[in-house]
């Protein structure tokens, strides 16, 4: 009877386990696109003038032609 006890508490032990990682990873998960959220708008804010807004579209057509710009490799379309 022990040792079904000692299962059943390692079992539950390894369930804990595994769903503190998972909360560490969905944390980690949640920061991390948070950080690139912040950066990707600090980096629009600063690469547009002040006063003219643009609309996402705009904005990811600008990232592309400056990535196209610094790399010979890629051809424009």
């Amino acid at each position: 009877m022990s040792s079904k006890k000692e299962a059943g508490l390692l079992a539950a032990a390894s369930e804990d386990l595994q769903s503190d990682k998972t909360r560490m990873r969905q944390e980690q998960e949640e920061r991390l696109i948070l950080t690139a959220w912040q950066n990707m708008n600090s980096l629009s804010e600063d690469s547009r003038a002040p006063g003219l807004p643009q609309s996402f579209l705009a904005r990811q057509r600008q990232s592309t032609q400056a990535r196209r710009a610094l790399s010979p490799r890629l051809e424009p379309r």
